[in-house]
């Protein structure tokens, strides 16, 4: 485990969120570590169909958990938490959650759940770890606004043995280059990526 992992989870290609992805990438640099950014828009991910072949499938890894798994790239998008130091993910909230896409993919992380409560050792024995986000919202307001999107993280990110750190939550970030008018911002993110890959075990 010498990798941390970012997942730029916007539709919007050179947004904010892939902004912050640089930036977060650039503390991991700074404290000494390596990071892999994956763009989730970049892969083709198939909704889950609530089948539960995952459930009944037991023993099996990779694409052959899910009946989905040879069609599309979402076990190619899973794999590098398996073996990550630790976590990232930067993302826009819509309509008080995650974006469609990374949603889509988090539901097809059913089969890591289903390994789990079976306790097989390829899941159950990952190491703990701490993983982090940084959301962005162009709502100024709303008490709840981040709410939905940092329980589902929390208990997605339990499939992987990873805690979820407290998460930086940027409101009024909505044109494109929101982020680049804050400098304050930025450097609060490039800090956590310092600071993340300093502290991870």
């Amino acid at each position: 485990m010498n990798k941390s992992v970012i997942y730029a989870c916007s539709h919007r290609r050179g947004g904010n969120s892939d902004r912050t992805a640089t930036l977060l990438a650039q503390g991991v640099a700074e404290a000494g570590g390596e990071a892999d950014v994956i763009y989730i828009r970049n892969h083709s991910v198939m909704a889950c169909l609530a089948c539960g072949y995952c459930d009944e499938a037991e023993f099996k890894q990779g694409v052959a958990r899910c009946v989905l798994g040879q069609q599309d790239e979402a076990y190619d998008l899973f794999k590098p938490m398996l073996t990550a130091k630790t976590v990232f993910f930067t993302s826009p909230i819509y309509f008080y959650h995650l974006p469609s896409l990374f949603k889509t993919w988090i539901d097809r992380s059913q089969q890591f759940w289903a390994a789990k409560r079976l306790g097989e050792p390829w899941v159950a024995d990952l190491p703990k770890r701490t993983a982090h986000a940084v959301l962005h919202a162009g709502r100024p307001t709303g008490d709840k606004l981040f709410d939905g999107a940092q329980v589902t993280l929390k208990y997605f990110l339990h499939n992987f043995n990873f805690t979820l750190a407290e998460p930086l939550l940027y409101r009024g970030i909505d044109e494109r280059d929101d982020m680049k008018r804050h400098a304050d911002f930025e450097q609060q993110i490039i800090e956590r990526g310092r600071t993340a890959w300093a502290s991870a075990r």
